[in-house]
């Protein structure tokens, strides 16, 4: 064992609980070991569960072509010419408005 308590090589499941635990007997000294170790469980596993809710949400290509359609614009000019104009705030707003429905109310 290395002084911190760590064995030589530990696996990223025990580091994660280990480090949570360690956080918690810092932040909540009050608190007995049972307690402290459940509540690092429960951390961990909400964390985990946001985690890989946010891995699942992907958008699709057609998904984000059909969005910069709807936020852009052809702005014809003088010469004939017809540069896009893309409204950026708005195309933004639905982007974190799609992500937000699964991440339950952060914003991208």
């Amino acid at each position: 064992m290395k002084p911190c308590g760590f064995q030589t090589e530990p696996n990223a499941a025990q580091r994660r609980i280990a480090l949570t635990r360690a956080y918690l007997k810092m932040a909540c000294p009050d608190i007995d070991q049972s307690n402290r170790t459940k509540l690092a469980h429960s951390i961990l596993a909400l964390i985990d569960d946001q985690h890989s809710a946010m891995r699942h949400r992907k958008i699709t290509d057609a998904q984000i072509v059909e969005m910069v359609w709807r936020h852009s614009q052809c702005v014809l000019n003088q010469t004939g010419r017809c540069p896009l104009l893309v409204f950026g705030r708005q195309l933004a707003e639905e982007i974190n408005e799609f992500f937000k429905e699964e991440r339950g109310g952060g914003v991208f």
